[in-house]
């Protein structure tokens, strides 16, 4: 799994680690909105909880960023090239 989001990430410049933290954020804002997980969700949950790179508190930050995007709107950061 981390080859495949590594070379992508490195494209983009972002982390592989923060890019799987942001899906896990997402499982995690998902089941929170009371929608179900699908057979493919709880795959990848247990595939990024057994990640060493993927830490709690880098889950938790994308959490935060994830609904300050919901409730912001896009950042700063979204302009620059």
């Amino acid at each position: 799994m981390s080859h495949c989001l590594s070379e992508s990430a490195s494209i983009r410049g972002i982390s592989s680690c923060w890019r799987k933290a942001r899906i896990a954020a997402r499982l995690i804002l998902k089941r929170e909105t009371e929608r179900h997980w699908t057979q493919r969700d709880r795959k990848l949950a247990c595939l990024l909880a057994e990640d060493e790179g993927v830490t709690n508190r880098l889950i938790d930050q994308a959490v935060k960023s994830l609904r300050a995007r919901k409730k912001n709107g896009c950042s700063i950061l979204d302009i620059i090239p």
